[in-house]
């Protein structure tokens, strides 16, 4: 069942029936037979196992298109995790995410996706690809123009502020009703 469909719960239900003396064979057979599955199930079974280095391994060979096809909800944490030892492979989960959003052409979500560019600008400094993130900057420029609602804000992202920048809205509520405030 786990060669067929490799994921956390097929991961688990095999390794309960393999004695424990053998459990350390059977986890290298399984990552291994694993490797040829979707992306998607790769992030999580391969977070859940630890196994960090061929999850990098991975999601550096994979193409934009093919993480952009992965919902946030297995590339977010993913992306939090890397970004302070894999900079460089955090910024590109990061700037997929964003993409996905404005690809889908989802106005509602543009916070989001400017959250997430900002944090891959993040990660392409500390990584030192400023002339990755520029080329980035291009790209959304010039595809994305007529989105005004994402461009001004992407700008200021650009310029090193962002969303985190802002304060929010309990921040804002403080401010105003404490007193003197």
């Amino acid at each position: 069942d786990f060669k067929a469909h490799p994921h956390t719960y097929s991961y688990a239900d095999l390794m309960r029936y393999v004695p424990k003396a053998e459990r350390a064979a059977w986890h290298t057979k399984a990552m291994d037979a694993a490797g040829r599955a979707d992306l998607h199930s790769l992030i999580e079974l391969w977070l859940e196992t630890k196994e960090i280095d061929l999850l990098i391994e991975r999601l550096r060979k994979a193409r934009d298109e093919e993480l952009e096809g992965i919902s946030h909800y297995a590339t977010k944490p993913v992306a939090k995790k890397l970004a302070k030892a894999h900079p460089d492979v955090a910024a590109k989960v990061y700037c997929a995410l964003g993409m996905r959003i404005l690809k889908a052409k989802k106005s509602k979500y543009y916070d989001a996706a400017l959250s997430n560019f900002e944090d891959a600008r993040r990660c392409y400094e500390r990584a030192g690809l400023a002339k990755k993130w520029e080329g980035l900057v291009r790209e959304l420029r010039a595809e994305h123009h007529r989105k005004t609602g994402f461009m001004s804000g992407f700008e200021e992202v650009v310029a090193g502020g962002g969303p985190s920048a802002k304060p929010t809205f309990l921040d804002r509520a403080k401010a105003r009703w404490s007193p003197g405030g």
